[in-house]
């Protein structure tokens, strides 16, 4: 009994409020805003308060879409009637206009009255020209309407290539096959590359060569990445059979690997992205003793690279060997007395340097085996008294064993 009593109570407040709702608000009058402003709805019982867009149309056909908020604190007196404007608004308010919305209030009683005479003052104001730049209204900038005209002249022509903007339009963003450049225009009209996963192809020159409209940025980016598939593929290779070394987590841009082939030896290939089936760059890293045991090898059978055969088949035949050594997984323990790791310099104790480099050169002593930067090492040679020079190489002790080592001065 006392949940029925509840359930009646409940809806005899509701249909109060539904009453008092109309009581407050002209039924006729709510009627017509409904179908006359749709898009200004009632959001506020006390104070009544209507909030939403009014449209207004010029004699030229132009539409404009205006924010409008009405507080009416004494309805339906429009007496110390609160009305607040969007910015949209601001290209036709001036003293006048304000004198004349004022005069809009006088004796209203009905707020689609209202509207609509507020709807004709605004559309006369913008028919007899009252669109005045000095009270704030903001020319068009002519490098976004350059920008939007290329977008829409790109945007035509149907592509396989993505297109992205911030909402500024100040940066472009162009993607094809999960490779991206990002782009923002120049002072002169060009477009400068501030983000690629592009490596730079020689001949080709940096990205953002005379590029001067995003068309040719689209057309440059699809060309460029199918001219690198076949780089790419040579790489991810690499990547799946060998134990790369260098770089630490391959990107796109880089075309080059440094492979492990033992503790005291590596090989850096590097890929040529116009002729990537063909021989690529080779150099050996290391001991002296086994970089020349591994160049008179290579040496030997360069004649049998087929460029119809996959790289890691090409390699192996190089490297007269089965497959590549896989990354080998340390164990969990390690020498505590340990000074420095394995793959560090055994001069600066670290593994990369600034610009990304490893540790390249290694001791030709089997007892020793310490890895060197090169530039470390070199440094370290200078500074000794005593060391000579052969053929651009500087030839002095093992900073760890005392041992005969050398390294370029090139």
């Amino acid at each position: 009994m006392k949940t029925t009593l509840h359930f009646i109570y409940d809806n005899v407040t509701l249909l109060i409020e539904i009453i008092n709702l109309f009581r407050m608000v002209d039924n006729d009058d709510y009627k017509s805003i409904i179908e006359k402003y749709p898009e200004m709805i009632l959001i506020s019982q006390n104070p009544a308060t209507w909030q939403g867009f009014l449209k207004v149309s010029s004699n030229s056909g132009r539409n404009i879409r205006i924010r409008l908020q009405l507080i009416i604190h004494n309805y339906p007196s429009f007496y110390g009637v609160e009305i607040n404007f969007g910015k949209e608004i601001a290209f036709v308010r001036d003293q006048k206009f304000s004198e004349k919305l004022k005069d809009l209030t006088c004796n209203k009683t009905k707020v689609s009255t209202f509207l609509r005479q507020l709807q004709s003052l605004i559309r006369n104001f913008i028919n007899n020209g009252h669109i005045i730049e000095s009270n704030g209204y903001e020319p068009v900038n002519n490098d976004i309407v350059q920008i939007l005209n290329e977008l829409k002249d790109v945007l035509e022509i149907p592509s396989e290539v993505q297109i992205l903007s911030n909402n500024s339009l100040s940066i472009i963003k162009l993607s094809y096959k999960n490779m991206a450049v990002q782009l923002q225009r120049t002072k002169h009209g060009k477009w400068m590359v501030i983000y690629s996963d592009l490596p730079e192809i020689p001949n080709f020159g940096p990205f953002e060569k005379n590029i001067s409209t995003l068309m040719i940025a689209r057309t440059k980016l699809k060309l460029q990445v199918e001219m690198l598939e076949e780089a790419w593929s040579n790489l991810k290779q690499i990547d799946e059979n060998c134990w790369v070394v260098d770089p630490l987590n391959p990107k796109p841009c880089h075309l080059y690997r440094q492979i492990y082939l033992t503790a005291s030896l590596s090989m850096f290939i590097k890929i040529d992205v116009l002729r990537a089936m063909d021989l690529p760059e080779i150099k050996f890293m290391g001991s002296d003793v086994e970089i020349e045991s591994k160049r008179e090898l290579v040496s030997k059978n360069l004649h049998n690279w087929n460029s119809e055969y996959n790289i890691i088949d090409n390699l192996t035949m190089l490297l007269n060997i089965n497959s590549f050594p896989k990354k080998e997984v340390k164990k969990q323990s390690q020498d505590c007395c340990a000074v420095v790791a394995d793959e560090e310099c055994c001069i600066c104790f670290s593994l990369e340097l600034n610009n990304e480099t490893l540790p390249d050169k290694i001791c030709s002593n089997k007892q020793c085996r310490k890895h060197f930067h090169t530039s470390c090492l070199l440094q370290w040679l200078q500074r000794t008294a005593g060391n000579h020079i052969v053929f651009d190489y500087i030839h002095g002790p093992c900073p760890n064993c005392q041992e005969d080592i050398s390294c370029c001065i090139k």
